[in-house]
């Protein structure tokens, strides 16, 4: 059976966003952990009624930090929407900036 258009903009949302948040961290010049607790440094997980999340280990600390996404904005930018994506861009700058992982 094919894939729906939904399915398929959730997929690549989820892959523009996740390559969006390590393309940050690397021009920010922040190491993401090798492996942690047998799973990749950056993943995702949805939870029942929850936004989905984006999962990140970040080198030398214990625990992942965490990106939720709105679903409509992982369609957007799975779409190929521009604005989302800058949207999207900010969103993150922001988020890691509140988290501290970041100053500038």
């Amino acid at each position: 059976m094919a894939e729906s258009w939904r399915c398929t903009r959730v997929r690549e949302g989820r892959r523009w966003l996740q390559g969006t948040v390590e393309a940050v961290l690397a021009q920010a010049a922040i190491p993401l952990a090798a492996w942690a607790a047998d799973q990749p440094a950056v993943s995702w997980e949805t939870q029942s009624g929850a936004r989905d999340t984006l999962s990140l280990w970040l080198a030398k600390e214990e625990a992942p930090r965490y990106l939720r996404f709105p679903r409509t904005l992982i369609e957007e930018c799975g779409a190929g929407s521009r604005p989302h994506q800058s949207y999207a861009r900010a969103y993150i700058v922001r988020s890691l900036r509140q988290m501290g992982v970041f100053s500038h």
